[in-house]
């Protein structure tokens, strides 16, 4: 299996549309992202279909706010369907007290990918936590 040079940017681009809807908490631009009938494994609990997945994104509502960087995006294409990782830097803000602290996340998002009549979506994801790191910030 390899890839084209077309693919490879549609699939990255992917990647960046999912970090954006999770940052601008933009639930309804996931069906951009996903398949209707889309998997999310999330530490073990499979979250089945868009609807489903879309809530489950609400859970970033307790952070006053969230930058996911996308990187190392390596996908196999055969036909209408790829497979592949992308790692995920994932920082949370949240009041603590006086105080906000950071939550950063190292994330390896393992996918299965289905090729749409507008696009590639995710069909499958496995979120593998990698390690977790607490910090304090100075302000917003």
């Amino acid at each position: 299996m390899s890839i084209s040079a077309q693919d490879h940017i549609e699939i990255q681009r992917l990647m960046y549309r999912y970090a954006r809807c999770a940052d601008r908490k933009d639930y309804a631009g996931f069906a951009e992202v996903f398949c209707e009938d889309a998997v999310f494994d999330y530490s073990g609990t499979e979250v089945i279909s868009l609807p489903a997945i879309q809530q489950m994104m609400h859970a970033l509502d307790k952070y006053l706010r969230t930058l996911h960087q996308v990187h190392n995006t390596l996908y196999e294409v055969d036909g209408d369907a790829a497979s592949g990782e992308t790692y995920c830097i994932a920082s949370h803000l949240r009041n603590q007290g006086e105080r906000i602290e950071k939550l950063e996340m190292g994330i390896c998002y393992q996918d299965r990918l289905r090729r749409m009549h507008d696009g590639w979506r995710i069909e499958y994801r496995k979120f593998d936590l990698l390690w977790v790191q607490s910090t304090f910030v100075d302000g917003m």
